[in-house]
């Protein structure tokens, strides 16, 4: 985010603070984790990301492939491009299997304008209709309609067009056998209100 802001100096004083945290606590590679996640980030530095990947808990080890991917992405070169396809597909698992659906999307995002397009995750035996027939995809635009938001704010949170979430919104009212936001909001607070508080 410092970076994003242009305030370098910012982005190295976490950089600073996040190495001040792994000399001082040896037992806990977490803090080394996350030194070599800011520094690699930084400093382009893709060993420093690449060492980041290589850890244990899924959700960081998937955005820091996530964030060497995009960095291999911006380097010129076949076999680079080639690369951070392998990286990002390596994210997208990551992200998908513990269920981080936005974060799967933006990798998707970042994969298509890689030009390759990967399918969401299916599930088998779903039922047609009713809130049990809804994909993941289609909950999550569901619970950020129940919070009230636009389409468009839809798809910008989500890294798809609005034309998509458009068609997910239809497919969601064909299959709850209704015709408003207003009924699917509803819905969406008495099947899973846990999707309404999330943030």
């Amino acid at each position: 985010m410092a970076l994003a802001a242009a305030n370098r100096p910012y982005a190295q004083a976490m950089v600073d603070t996040a190495e001040y945290l792994a000399r001082n606590n040896p037992d806990f590679p977490m803090f080394a984790t996350a030194f070599a996640h800011a520094r690699g980030i930084l400093h382009d530095d893709p060993d420093a990301l690449a060492s980041a990947v290589d850890q244990p808990e899924p959700w960081i080890r998937a955005s820091a492939a996530e964030d060497l991917g995009v960095l291999l992405a911006a380097t010129s070169g076949a076999a680079a491009s080639a690369k951070a396809v392998d990286i990002l597909d390596q994210a997208l698992d990551g992200y998908e299997r513990i269920g981080a659906l936005l974060d799967a999307a933006r990798v998707r995002a970042r994969l298509r304008a890689l030009g390759v397009r990967r399918r969401h995750w299916g599930q088998s035996q779903r039922p047609t209709f009713g809130w049990d027939s809804l994909t993941d995809t289609e909950r999550a635009v569901a619970s950020l309609i129940a919070r009230g938001m636009t389409n468009r704010q839809i798809a910008q949170r989500m890294f798809l067009s609005p034309h998509t979430v458009s068609t997910h919104l239809r497919r969601m009212f064909s299959k709850l056998n209704i015709a408003s936001r207003t009924e699917l909001a509803r819905i969406v607070a008495e099947e899973c209100p846990a999707l309404v508080k999330g943030g």
